[in-house]
């Protein structure tokens, strides 16, 4: 069966996902991170392309950028093949390491690439590795953290910079964009306990009858603790709509 072909971002932005095959980790130490660092740095320099954020996630890397000189396929080609060879040999290992094609999203328009940062940065929150974005050693952001020589400004799509930019992508990200599904999704036992014990409330359906300002912070903290939209809607009875209407509203 044939491909489905790669939608193309008229911007030449993409949000990017690389997974390590058969969910195996891809980054081990701090000495694999740096080295996936070095592999991208060279490779900016061959493609030319722009990069505007990243996080490395164990058995995954989400990477922001801009095709410039060369196809996203050719960046990646570059990318996995240095890196690839690099692991194999450190750890004695033979064959493929990413899954075979990487994963992709087009960014179109500013509000998007906005929603799509804050995301990447708070990948490491949403897992459980940090409380703040930048306490993750493995993130970067441009006008935020960048101490690695990598990233490039994305002045021209937004004036956010500095401490309100620090501010936008510290908030939680609601949205869901290329999600690594290989994470541990909360069952619906697991949400119930956690709404449980942060919103001190007997029955979860309880919080729709809540009055809003008391419903609306209940909502905020069950999306800050792993707890999808879809996810709390069903269990409380509030619909997605109001949920997404709080969620805007942080």
């Amino acid at each position: 069966m044939s491909r489905t072909p790669r939608k193309k971002s008229s911007t030449g932005i993409y949000h990017v996902m690389l997974r390590g095959a058969d969910r195996r980790i891809i980054f081990s130490d701090d000495e694999d991170c740096n080295r996936f660092l070095e592999t991208m740095k060279r490779a900016k320099q061959e493609s030319g392309f722009r990069l505007y954020a990243w996080c490395m996630m164990g058995n995954h890397v989400h990477l922001l950028l801009k095709e410039e000189n060369e196809p996203l396929e050719i960046i990646f080609k570059r990318i996995g093949s240095a890196y690839v060879y690099y692991y194999n040999w450190k750890y004695e290992l033979h064959g493929h390491l990413f899954q075979d094609r990487f994963k992709s999203e087009t960014v179109e328009d500013d509000a998007y690439f906005l929603d799509v940062l804050r995301y990447i940065c708070q990948n490491p929150v949403k897992v459980g590795l940090c409380e703040k974005p930048f306490d993750y050693p493995w993130l970067g952001c441009s006008g935020v953290s960048e101490e690695k020589d990598l990233l490039d400004s994305f002045g021209e799509l937004t004036d956010l910079k500095g401490e309100r930019l620090l501010r936008f992508v510290s908030e939680p990200c609601h949205a869901e964009h290329l999600e690594n599904t290989d994470a541990k999704r909360l069952t619906d036992r697991e949400a119930i306990d956690r709404l449980r014990e942060k919103c001190g409330c007997g029955s979860v359906q309880e919080i729709g009858g809540w009055p809003d300002e008391r419903r609306d912070a209940a909502v905020i903290t069950g999306l800050n603790n792993g707890i999808s939209i879809r996810q709390l809607s069903r269990l409380t009875g509030i619909s997605k709509a109001v949920i997404e209407r709080i969620a805007r509203r942080e």
